[in-house]
């Protein structure tokens, strides 16, 4: 992740590069929009309906917008 703080990601448009340890991972590509960032969880509301949560620190993704 680029230099800004994880709870500046609020409003933020992510894309997914991978999910790790989850049964139903979102598809790697992905874009979405962050809702709420909590200790460690960041929740996104995903373009394609769903609404997980990727783990700081563990999920791979980037900043688009």
């Amino acid at each position: 992740m680029s230099d800004i703080s994880i709870y500046d990601l609020v409003g933020k448009r992510v894309r997914l590069i991978e999910m790790f340890d989850d049964p139903y991972p979102i598809t790697p590509g992905t874009e979405g929009l962050v809702m709420s960032v909590g200790a460690d969880v960041i929740s996104v509301k995903w373009d394609d309906g769903r609404s997980l949560g990727m783990i700081y620190d563990v999920d791979q993704f980037e900043i688009i917008g």
